[in-house]
């Protein structure tokens, strides 16, 4: 899995991936937080666990100035 890059608005590395439930949807969710400014990445859903986890990093660690 990708290491996870500190967070982009208050700079803090105390960030975390881990899966959400919200009641409206059938689905678990993949999402990146902040736990220090409460920052998050939109909802990732795919039926694999990992690759799902996967996508929510990879749309955190995008910053305007790379290409990734």
């Amino acid at each position: 899995m990708k290491e996870i890059k500190p967070c982009p608005f208050c700079g803090s590395k105390d960030v975390g991936v881990f899966r959400q439930y919200e009641d409206d949807c059938p689905y678990r969710s993949s999402i990146v937080r902040c736990f220090n400014c409460d920052a998050q990445t939109a909802q990732f859903i795919n039926d694999d666990i990992r690759r799902q986890h996967e996508m929510a990093i990879k749309a955190w660690n995008k910053r305007v100035n790379n290409d990734e």
